[in-house]
């Protein structure tokens, strides 16, 4: 092994390392094994001749440049146990007319759209909502996926603690956005489901990696909805993550649930109304865009119908309900006559 490892080219393997290269991709380039490869980058890091990978080095693509070069394990910390949750805005809109509440779904953390999410940000400035809902799928839950098991290079570079880091600090911009007291709610979407499918196939593993305490979820002030396909009705507005993803998955959620119905999950912007059994107004169904990559990896570039988006929806007292289902392109948005841009 030491005779192999002296033959390696050092420079061009620290260039490799430092470029932020994995073991596998490093010994595809080189022609070493990735044994080899882990052997040799350790040797180098006990000489301090490389930096170790913990170093945060891919984060400013997310938008995140405060984080980067900064060193992971004290933001693991920081994130898990001494988390300064963010104060609201403060100023509380008394509204006995309508209240109105923000809903948000599908940023599948780390892969978010960052002027997706910035040009709500924006809104969220101008705006201040009575209530505030993200709807399922915030965490992307990747390096958990049953999807996944048997990808070695795809989960290589993927760290679950690292991705919550992220999580929170893109909670922390919609948090410090929202009124004091504003009713706020987060919904496990399939996604964080994941979590409950590792639990079930490792017991041993129970309460590590929760994404409502890695989140701080309960000490931001929000209710969380753990239970797979939770409904919520307010007023005459049943609202989840989401149950059916075909082609008509709309009409679907308006047979099978038989009463008005907001939904994300399927990351397409659609309506439709059917009959009311009262013969008195029509029940709608409305499904919301998403907020994440609109072309993840595992597209490998395939076509899709998916499309950035969130809603606004406007309760009356007597449960009536108004929505505005809001489709976000290439980071811009209208609301209210005035343009949002997530670009800048």
């Amino acid at each position: 092994m030491k005779n192999k490892q002296n033959k390696i080219n050092e420079k061009l393997f620290v260039e490799l390392y430092n470029s932020g290269k994995n073991d596998y991709e490093i010994g595809q380039l080189m022609g070493l094994g990735e044994r080899t490869v882990s052997r040799y980058a350790q040797r180098l890091r006990s000489k301090k001749k490389i930096k170790s990978r913990n170093i945060v080095q891919t984060v400013d693509k997310l938008g995140l440049s405060k984080l980067k070069n900064v060193n992971i394990e004290k933001q693991k910390k920081l994130a898990i146990t001494d988390w300064k949750i963010p104060k609201g805005i403060k100023g509380d809109i008394a509204n006995d007319t309508f209240k109105k509440y923000l809903y948000v779904a599908d940023q599948h953390v780390p892969e978010y759209n960052v002027p997706a999410n910035r040009a709500i940000h924006k809104l969220m400035e101008d705006i201040k909502f009575d209530g505030f809902r993200i709807v399922g799928d915030f965490m992307d839950m990747s390096p958990i996926s049953h999807w996944n098991e048997h990808k070695r290079k795809t989960l290589e570079t993927q760290r679950l603690k690292e991705h919550y880091i992220i999580g929170n600090v893109l909670l922390d911009e919609y948090d410090k956005r929202l009124p004091k007291n504003c009713d706020k709610a987060y919904f496990w979407g399939n996604h964080e489901d994941w979590y409950n499918q590792l639990i079930e196939k490792l017991p041993v593993l129970e309460g590590m990696l929760n994404p409502t305490e890695e989140l701080n979820l309960e000490k931001r002030g929000y209710k969380v909805y753990e239970k797979m396909n939770y409904i919520e009705k307010i007023g005459r507005l049943s609202v989840c993550h989401g149950v059916y993803a075909n082609i008509h998955a709309v009409k679907k959620h308006i047979d099978e649930f038989k009463t008005n119905v907001m939904f994300f999950h399927t990351h397409r912007i659609g309506s439709r109304s059917s009959s009311s059994p009262a013969k008195e107004i029509a029940i709608i169904g409305y499904n919301v865009g998403c907020l994440c990559d609109k072309n993840p990896d595992y597209l490998r570039n395939k076509p899709n119908k998916w499309s950035h988006g969130f809603s606004i929806v406007y309760y009356m007292p007597t449960g009536y309900f108004f929505v505005q289902n809001i489709r976000i392109v290439k980071g811009k948005f209208i609301y209210n006559g005035k343009l949002y841009n997530g670009n800048i």
